[in-house]
């Protein structure tokens, strides 16, 4: 055996080998360092009462501006310091309902939507009114309501406690960090919380609300609602699941949907589908709905986008509409898919991207290929996606106060969807975007809001936008 080790092949071999182990674990240790941020444990006694509570949870939130990459600039890690500060002098007089918008307002500092305290986990830990209210960017209307409250379907909230919806809204508007439109899309779930209402200091107590509605009869009607705890598989959904057409709880007998039984328009049909592929053999076009950018339920998407572009190279479409209104991010699995795009619409097609204030992260990055390699073909429809061009994300690690619950993420390296990353020690390494050039922006060429009218009226102004345009009529 002392022989065999001692040839000449098998000791190049053996170095070789652990030369390039030892390449892959610094790599590893590399990458970790770069991209996975660490959080410090939160080492602290148990408190002995709520105000020591809420003051052991402002010193470990101190510490979140030492980790987040969001918190590189030092204006912003100074107005975090001060609005810390600041809560620590109201500690006498804070509740929980006051503190969890407080938290929320302080992290959004950062400026970066990945950065922020998440709706969704805030509205487990929130009491919530028994009616829903879909995203349209031209009010409050309610779409889902529990079976006693069905009269107020369609109803649109004017008030709160005779404060103007619009008022309600704005003060809302800072616990989301990022462009103004993705912070406004969240307002409608802060809205439907009395706990949250009560937080920003628009009622007397956090268990209910007088809400000023206008009935779809035109009627003007003051309705005091109590809320309720929702348990963690009923979250209250948001976007595209409280527009869907449907009771998002399949079991629950006692919510109403506004839309119930009607036949939805394309960007909401299947709502149970991640991915939809429809050929629209009428006007010779291709539509691609992909509402997750990640596998989901034990589906590939590469390989679902593989069969579809195998069904659109067989047809040769005129033109390919891709929906990303829905897509809230998740991996670069639709890179592919972009680069093939171009070739499997026929000469001069025209490639729609269909996008929204709800479009986000690798949602906007698969709207950034997309636009890049179909180049002048491509046309945007829909409105201002949810993010800067430039944002802070990867990692994700969780940072959670360990006595309120109250959690954020720390991201660590940079996106530049618009110029591109150049900098190996700031920027993603493994984006599309890194070292190469970006799309400088991706503006809609068409606007086209969401508005409640047009959803209580079936209608999809997106495809009639773009059907009237490839057709001429």
């Amino acid at each position: 055996m002392l022989r065999f080790f001692r040839k000449t092949w098998v000791k190049v071999t053996l170095v070789t080998l652990g030369s390039l182990a030892g390449l892959l674990v610094a790599a590893y240790i590399t990458f970790k360092w770069l991209y996975i941020p660490s959080v410090p444990e939160p080492d602290f006694p148990a408190p002995a009462n709520q105000r020591e509570a809420y003051s052991q949870d402002l010193d470990y939130l101190e510490l979140y501006a030492d980790v987040e990459k969001a918190f590189d600039d030092p204006a912003k890690r100074e107005a975090f310091s001060r609005r810390i500060a600041s809560l620590r002098s109201q500690l006498d007089t804070m509740t929980p309902e006051r503190f969890e918008v407080a938290v929320a307002q302080a992290v959004a500092i950062a400026d970066n939507p990945h950065s922020n305290v998440s709706p969704l986990s805030m509205s487990r830990r929130v009491n919530h009114f028994p009616v829903r209210t879909g995203p349209f960017e031209d009010g409050e209307f309610i779409i889902q309501a529990r079976r006693e409250y069905g009269h107020l379907l369609g109803a649109e909230i004017i008030a709160v406690e005779e404060h103007p919806v619009a008022e309600v809204t704005e003060s809302f508007v800072p616990l989301f960090g990022g462009p103004e439109n993705r912070s406004r899309f969240f307002a409608h779930i802060y809205i439907n919380s009395p706990a949250l209402l009560y937080g920003q200091g628009f009622t007397a107590a956090p268990e209910g609300a007088e809400l000023t509605l206008k009935l779809g009869n035109g009627e003007i009607r003051n309705v005091y609602l109590e809320g309720t705890m929702l348990p963690d598989d009923r979250r209250i959904p948001f976007g595209r699941e409280v527009m869907d057409y449907r009771v998002p709880e399949e079991d629950a007998d006692d919510w109403l949907h506004l839309m119930a039984g009607r036949e939805p328009p394309l960007y909401l049909a299947e709502p149970e589908e991640p991915y939809l592929y429809r050929y629209l053999d009428e006007p010779n076009g291709a539509y691609v709905r992909i509402n997750y950018n990640y596998d989901i339920d034990g589906r590939s998407l590469k390989d679902w986008l593989e069969q579809v572009a195998a069904d659109m190279r067989s047809r040769q479409p005129g033109f390919a509409v891709v929906d990303l209104r829905f897509n809230g991010g998740g991996t670069d699995a639709t890179n592919r898919f972009a680069e093939e795009l171009p070739s499997l619409v026929g000469d001069n097609g025209t490639i729609y991207i269909v996008t929204s204030r709800e479009t986000f992260s690798a949602g906007i990055g698969a709207a950034a290929m997309i636009k890049k390699l179909a180049g002048d073909t491509a046309r945007i429809v829909g409105t201002t996606v949810g993010d800067r061009l430039r944002f802070i994300a990867n990692g994700g690690t969780l940072f959670e106060l360990p006595n309120s619950g109250i959690s954020a993420r720390v991201w660590s390296t940079v996106e530049d969807y618009a110029d591109g990353c150049w900098d190996w020690r700031e920027c993603f390494i493994l984006s599309p975007f890194f070292r190469t050039e970006g799309v400088g922006d991706l503006d809609p060429d068409v606007v086209i809001p969401t508005n409640f009218a047009d959803y209580a009226g079936n209608r999809d102004p997106v495809m009639e936008t773009i059907l009237a345009e490839v057709t001429g009529s």
